[in-house]
């Protein structure tokens, strides 16, 4: 099996230790083929997986011992099945006839992530039957294949006898046969090609949406610069899709009241996990005449109840054979774009900060306007959920930054782990933002020695969960403080102490502002380093509720 996984291109194995994983571990770390990571949290060390995976788009391996061990894997495997990631799942496991028997550290194993993977498998235990040496080698290389080229995550479940600690020569063993499923690139019938651009081209009101992206499509990106110029193309900071013709603030064009009515008669969408609730309310009531989704994925969801195709197609071959066909010349003065770029233009003038600047308190809204604007060249942007990703989108997006985030699922927890997954194979200046809450729940992040010197963590500690108080329902309950936001006075520094991680404290606005070179800048002892920004829970509801307000009363531009 490993010397398939080395055929197939996989690089990076993330090993839990354990006991009956053990074949694994040795014969993994003793191949030159693969970089082996050693991470005890199996949570966390799925999502450090996820991480690299989703810088690469090649599967990375994580393997554990039996028993419960492998339920912790289940947060990091349903985010990479949402969001499209490609891993390869490894659980060792006791013989058959022994679960359920009373045996330590055994649970019945089999199809244990059945609603959130792409294919299972439980590969033969009995080798003396050379049949179960070639349907063993068959499952390993469909499971392999089906994570590339389906980008998600695959489950093979191994079960093992003892001894465990034992050191194999594979000299006189031949290799196995390596098989591959190839991909194929779709190709646009005529036909459909020639329905799809007819109804465009009868169409004054297309809208272009796009959803999360994990890595960079240059290809894509100009495609959509291109169409920008004559049709409306929204996009969220996860899509990477940037540029002059790209709209980014939806939820502030969608809070002024022009918007209100405008229906679009096309929908088209690429990506997925929408971030903005504004696009999704705004959408399912202006609902479009006709929502294409263009994706190779085999189901489209259906989140604005508005679909009517799923052309299954990855997103720029569409546009390449879209695009000639768009009769650009009937939309140069196209009244729809016009709207949205007076809204645009109304929205730019607008400057929040200047109306609570005499007030010199630290709020979410303005460390974020500080934080993005110092960002090093090139930085690999994780934004962790809740507010952090909901902050970013309110700022320019820069062309030069990568934006991630776990929205597959988009829970709290993992954020630290794939943002340290993520920088130990980019090489770039890896930086998360996130909240107090996610990053406490995923503190064992920074329990490995593989920590890299060039990540950058920082909290906005707002002593909760700050989301419920911007969103309504929450505050209305006399519950809130305590069930919702989960207040607290809790501070990250005793827990960068326990892992030695340089440890930054900021509380106003003169601070954060000397600080963030020094925090940004390589750190003497080659060590990633964790900023944390104390934040006024009260005033951040204030300022955010007035960047809207202000929006929502502003004059239409001309």
């Amino acid at each position: 099996m490993v010397e398939i996984c080395a055929a197939k291109g996989i690089r990076y194995v993330i090993i839990s230790p354990g006991s009956r994983n053990a074949p694994l571990t040795i014969t993994f770390s003793e191949h030159d083929a693969f970089e082996c990571l050693s991470i005890p949290d199996e949570r966390s060390a799925a999502f450090i997986a996820l991480g690299i995976a989703q810088q690469t788009g090649v599967p990375a391996i994580i393997t554990c011992t039996s028993g419960s061990a492998s339920l912790n894997y289940a947060p990091g495997i349903s985010e990479a099945h949402h969001q499209g990631i490609p891993m390869v799942v490894l659980t060792a496991d006791r013989p058959e006839e022994w679960i359920g028997q009373g045996e330590g550290q055994s649970i019945n194993q089999r199809n244990v992530y059945d609603n959130y993977i792409l294919k299972s498998y439980s590969l033969h235990l009995d080798l003396s039957d050379k049949d179960h040496i070639w349907s063993n080698d068959r499952m390993v290389c469909e499971a392999i294949d089906i994570a590339k080229n389906k980008q998600g995550p695959v489950h093979i479940n191994m079960p093992f006898r003892e001894p465990l600690y034992v050191h194999h020569t594979y000299d006189d063993v031949p290799l196995p046969k390596v098989h591959t499923q190839e991909k194929l690139e779709y190709k646009l019938p005529d036909s459909l090609l020639e329905k799809l651009s007819n109804t465009c081209n009868t169409a004054s009101k297309i809208l272009i949406l796009c959803g999360l992206i994990p890595r960079k499509n240059k290809t894509l990106n100009r495609q959509l610069n291109q169409l920008g110029q004559t049709v409306v193309v929204f996009s969220e900071s996860t899509s990477n899709i940037i540029g002059e013709h790209i709209f980014n603030h939806i939820d502030g064009l969608l809070s002024h009241p022009s918007s209100e009515n405008e229906q679009p008669e096309i929908l088209i969408t690429i990506g997925h996990s929408f971030i903005s609730k504004k696009i999704k309310k705004w959408l399912r009531k202006n609902t479009p005449t006709e929502h294409w989704h263009i994706s190779e994925k085999e189901n489209a969801q259906d989140v604005f109840q508005a679909l009517t195709s799923h052309i299954k197609i990855e997103p720029s071959l569409f546009f390449q054979e879209f695009i000639p066909k768009i009769n650009s010349a009937k939309k140069e003065k196209n009244k729809y774009k016009e709207l949205w770029n007076n809204i645009k233009k109304g929205n730019e003038k607008i400057n929040i900060l200047s109306r609570f600047d005499k007030e010199k308190i630290l709020s979410d809204y303005t460390a974020f306007s500080k934080m993005l604007e110092a960002l090093p060249q090139n930085t690999n942007l994780h934004l962790g959920n809740s507010s952090p990703v909901r902050y970013a989108q309110l700022f320019p997006l820069r062309e030069d930054i990568l934006y991630n985030s776990n929205r597959g699922v988009s829970g709290i927890d993992g954020s630290s782990s794939t943002a340290i997954g993520a920088a130990l194979v980019n090489k770039r200046p890896t930086v998360l933002m996130t909240g107090d809450i996610s990053f406490f729940y995923d503190s064992n992040a920074l329990w490995n020695y593989q920590l890299p010197s060039n990540l950058r963590i920082i909290i906005i500690n707002n002593q909760g969960g700050g989301i419920f108080n911007l969103i309504p329902g929450p505050p209305s309950t006399k519950h809130c403080e305590t069930f919702f936001e989960t207040h607290h006075n809790f501070k990250a520094k005793g827990i960068c102490e326990a892992f030695h991680v340089p440890y930054f404290f900021v509380e106003t606005i003169e601070e954060l502002e000397k600080t963030l070179p020094e925090f940004y800048a390589p750190q003497k002892n080659n060590r990633p380093a964790v900023l944390e920004i104390y934040t006024d829970r009260s005033f951040n509801d204030i300022v955010y509720h007035s960047y809207f307000n202000e929006i929502n009363t502003s004059k239409y531009v001309e």
